[in-house]
Parts: C-alpha cells; sequence; structure tokens
C-alpha cells in the first residue's frame, strides 16, 4: 500500500455503526452559521527583546466538535498518508467531493493542523470544512 488508499479502502474503514456521532456531523451541517465559521487567533505579538509568542487559532466550540466527530466516524485514516499526497485534487479545484476525496481532506486537515496551526482554519476560511461535511453525511444517508 503506497499511502495513496483507494476509495474502496478508504470507504470500508468508516464506521457507519457509530449513529451518535454520524447525526452529530449531520445536525452540525444543517445549522452551521457564520458565527460558527469564525476563528479568533491569540498570540502572535513580541513579548520582550528577543522573545516571541507564536499565534495559534482558538477554534469554536463546534468546530472543534467537528473535528472529534470525523475522528470517531473514521474519516482521518492512517491509509492516507498526506504528507506525502497532500490534498485532493477536488478540494483543491472546488469541485463536488468524493467520499474518498472527502476523508483524503478529512485527514489532511485534521493531521495538517498538529504540524502547521492553521491549517483548519484555512479549511474553514475557504469552506472546504463545509464541503467535507456536506459529503460525508450525504455518502452516510445514502449508505
Amino acid at each position: 500500500m503506497n499511502g495513496n488508499s483507494n476509495d474502496r479502502q478508504l470507504i470500508d474503514q468508516l464506521d457507519q455503526t457509530n449513529t451518535e456521532a454520524w447525526e452529530g456531523l449531520r445536525a452540525i451541517a444543517e445549522k452551521r452559521t457564520g458565527a460558527d465559521r469564525q476563528v479568533n487567533w491569540k498570540g502572535g505579538k513580541q513579548l520582550s527583546n528577543r522573545v516571541y509568542h507564536i499565534g495559534y487559532p482558538c477554534y469554536s466550540e463546534q468546530i472543534s466538535e467537528v473535528i472529534r466527530l470525523l475522528s470517531e466516524v473514521g474519516a482521518v485514516t492512517p491509509l492516507y498518508v498526506w504528507m506525502e499526497h497532500g490534498l485532493p485534487d477536488r478540494a483543491v479545484s472546488g469541485k463536488e467531493l468524493t467520499i474518498g476525496d472527502a476523508i483524503r481532506t478529512a485527514t489532511y486537515m485534521v493531521r495538517g493542523e498538529r504540524f502547521s496551526e492553521g491549517t483548519i482554519a484555512a479549511a474553514v476560511e475557504k469552506g472546504l470544512l463545509d464541503r467535507v461535511l456536506h459529503a460525508l453525511v450525504e455518502w452516510y444517508d445514502n449508505e
């Protein structure tokens, strides 16, 4: 396996039995507002001579919940080696995401945040997190 798993492999590891998590994703996807998409940054200033406090994003409770739920349903997976493959073309181009690309994108966002704070903030700003939610919930509804 090269870390760029095919859609079937990614779909097979989703946890369809975790209805509470899937319903949580649906509820959030249906009621998101502009305020829910706000990301506040803290820090990012010079504290003293040669001492800097690096800025970091503070995510809303809702965004934090989405990140938790994405992991619970299996949309964040070690099957996709995001550092080698990056964001899927559909995620970059703004096209509707397939379920496989939604999983790849979720993995990229959540794992990427550990190495580069603000990865999730950029996805929220560009509407990418909303597209991931839409693709996952639509897939779940049709399964």
